[in-house]
C-alpha cells in the first residue's frame, strides 16, 4: 500500500481548503488520498481529527460567499448554553444577510434570513448574527425556560472584587428592540414572555431555572449579584440568589463543586455566611436530578420562613 505524502506542518491535524493546499505547494492529487476525509466541497479533514467549532465555522462560512453563522452555531460561538439536543447538532448553521438562496454544501444547514447591518457582527474573526438577533432566532427552537436562560446569558453583567467578572454581550433593551423589529417571526410570543422573566446577573442555566421555580412557588423574587458584607463593609460572599430582607442566601452547586479546592472554598463561604447572620441554602445538581427544580424549592421556602418571611394571604 502506498503511504500518503506527509502534510506540511501548517496543514497537519486540521481541516484545510484546496486553495490552502495549493498555496502550500502540495499536488492536487494529494487531496484524494485515503487519509483525508472530504468534509465539504473544497475542504479536507484528516481522518480521526476532531475539529474545533470556531475553526469549522470559519472555514465553511468563508467557503460560502456572503454567508454568516446563525442560530445554534452563532449561539455556541457567543458562548450561549444550549440544551443537549441542540449541542448535538454538528452541522454549521449559515445564512446570507440579503435573504437570498440558502447556503448549500456538506456540513452546512442553510437558512434564509433578511438581516440588517445592525444584525451582523464578528466573533473570533467569524461573521455571525449579533447576540440580540441570535437570541431572537433561538426563540423558534428552544424550550421556554432555556430561552429565558439564553437571554440571561447574553445580558449578564457582573462586577465584583473577587471571583470572575462578566461583561454583557448585549442589553435587555437590545433584545426588546429585536422583538419590536421582527413581530412576524416564529416564536415571537415566546420571546416576549421570556423577556418579562429575563434578569441581569444570572450566571448559569441552573441559576435561571431555580429562580423561575422560586417564582412559580409564589416566593419573593431573589436579588441577583448581591454582595454579603460584614458590619465593617468587607465583602465575604456572593450568593447566586439572595433575599437580603430576611438574610437568606441560595447557591446552586454544580459538578465543579466536587473538586477539593472548590469544596474548601464552599466551606469558607458557608462559615462566613453563618458568621454574618445569614441562613444558607445549597442546592446541588444531584438534588435537582432527583426532584427537579420545583421539587427543591421547598428548602428555599423553609429558609425564608425561618428568616422571618411572612407569606401574603
Amino acid at each position: 500500500m502506498r503511504i500518503p505524502q506527509p502534510l506540511p506542518d501548517e496543514l497537519r491535524d486540521r481541516s484545510f481548503t484546496l486553495s490552502e493546499q495549493r498555496a502550500a505547494g502540495i499536488p492536487e492529487h494529494r487531496a484524494w488520498n485515503s487519509d483525508l476525509h472530504v468534509a465539504s466541497r473544497g475542504i479536507r479533514v484528516p481522518w480521526g481529527q476532531e475539529q474545533d467549532l470556531a475553526h469549522t465555522a470559519r472555514l465553511l462560512s468563508a467557503m460560502s460567499e456572503g454567508a454568516l453563522c446563525c442560530r445554534e452555531t452563532a449561539a455556541l460561538l457567543w458562548g450561549c448554553p444550549l440544551p443537549w439536543e441542540q449541542q448535538q447538532d454538528f452541522l454549521v448553521h449559515l445564512t446570507r444577510a440579503e435573504g437570498s438562496f440558502r447556503p448549500q454544501r456538506r456540513g452546512v444547514r442553510g437558512h434564509r434570513m433578511l438581516l440588517g447591518d445592525q444584525d451582523i457582527a464578528c466573533v473570533h474573526t467569524i461573521p455571525v448574527t449579533t447576540p440580540a438577533r441570535t437570541w431572537l432566532d433561538l426563540a423558534a427552537i428552544l424550550p421556554f425556560e432555556d430561552l429565558v436562560a439564553a437571554a440571561d446569558h447574553f445580558i449578564c453583567s457582573q462586577r465584583r472584587s473577587f471571583g470572575h467578572n462578566r461583561t454583557a454581550l448585549c442589553t435587555l433593551e437590545d433584545l426588546r428592540e429585536q422583538v419590536k423589529r421582527n413581530t412576524g417571526m416564529r416564536g415571537i410570543r415566546k420571546a416576549r414572555a421570556a423577556l418579562d422573566l429575563a434578569r441581569v446577573g444570572a450566571d448559569s442555566v441552573p441559576e435561571t431555572k431555580l429562580r423561575l421555580a422560586i417564582g412559580r412557588d409564589f416566593l419573593p423574587e431573589p436579588v441577583l449579584s448581591y454582595v454579603v458584607c460584614t458590619a465593617f463593609g468587607r465583602e465575604v460572599a456572593w450568593p447566586d440568589l439572595a433575599f437580603p430582607n430576611v438574610k437568606v442566601a441560595v447557591n446552586y452547586d454544580g459538578g465543579h463543586h466536587l473538586t477539593a479546592t472548590q469544596k474548601e472554598s464552599d466551606i469558607r463561604r458557608e462559615a462566613l455566611l453563618a458568621a454574618n447572620g445569614w441562613i444558607s441554602v445549597v442546592i446541588t445538581a444531584a438534588q435537582v436530578r432527583d426532584r427537579g427544580y420545583d421539587g427543591v424549592v421547598h428548602r428555599v421556602r423553609e429558609a425564608l420562613l425561618r428568616g422571618g418571611w411572612v407569606p401574603r394571604g
